[in-house]
């Protein structure tokens, strides 16, 4: 039977989630394997049959009013996004396009198919609840960050108007939870500022994100931080960790 959507679960989640069988599926990555194999989630990808993907590597829940809905509206979409409250599937035609090597994670499916769309629509609807993801730095993290913002770079001249939108939210977003994370790392010695001071100023070749970081950092005023070399007290650590580790 015809597949509109594949819904890609990574990392264990989803245990006890059920989707229409005729107009959804479910794909599980065996994480052990993943171990092993850093194709393991292209690999998967290139399994499903769905007209759209979602992946998910946190828990969620169905909202299954909203998911008959969405089914509906994917069938009809030719759009490589759509993006719902909470989320975004992507066409399926578009993403199994992206290189094998760019399937690092699901950040790095998603945003590279992100690069090759041509057009992005939205709907108010929200077929599924995701959890939100504890964060923390890693080297793996920032050398990702590093390359999309690259690749932003050289891009961006050329984007569609709501594919540049599309990922500079994203960016903005990433960026986001790297600087707290990063912060957090500093606080407990386990990197040094110098590192973070690196990454700051090179991302001022794209200024534009540069300037919104600085204006949407919570908890903390991000230029008084640049100022003080990414120090901070206690109390300022524990709203950080609140805000990564929930």
């Amino acid at each position: 039977m015809k597949k509109i959507l594949s819904l890609v679960l990574c990392k264990n989640t989803g245990n006890g989630l059920t989707v229409p069988d005729d107009g959804a599926e479910l794909l599980y990555l065996d994480e052990k394997a993943a171990e092993n194999n850093p194709k393991a989630l292209y690999e998967l990808i290139k399994q499903t049959k769905g007209r759209y993907v979602v992946i998910t590597d946190t828990d969620c829940t169905v909202n299954e009013a909203d998911l008959n809905s969405f089914l509906k509206t994917a069938e009809e979409s030719t759009a490589d996004i759509i993006s719902f409250n909470g989320g975004y599937a992507l066409k399926a035609a578009t993403l199994k396009g992206v290189p094998s090597k760019l399937y690092t994670d699901r950040y790095g499916a998603e945003i590279y198919t992100a690069f090759d769309a041509k057009d992005i629509v939205s709907v108010s609807l929200r077929p599924f609840v995701f959890t939100t993801q504890r964060a923390q730095y890693s080297t793996e993290d920032e050398t990702k960050l590093k390359e999309t913002l690259e690749e932003f770079k050289k891009s961006k001249a050329k984007l569609p108007k709501a594919v540049y939108s599309f990922i500079f939210e994203i960016l903005c977003a990433r960026l986001i939870t790297f600087y707290i994370t990063a912060i957090i790392a500093i606080r407990d010695r386990v990197l040094d500022a110098e590192t973070l001071k690196e990454f700051d100023l090179k991302l001022k070749d794209n200024i534009v994100l540069y300037l919104a970081l600085e204006k949407r950092f919570p908890a903390a005023n991000l230029k008084k931080l640049r100022e003080k070399d990414f120090k901070i007290g206690l109390i300022q650590y524990n709203k950080f960790k609140k805000i990564v580790r929930k």
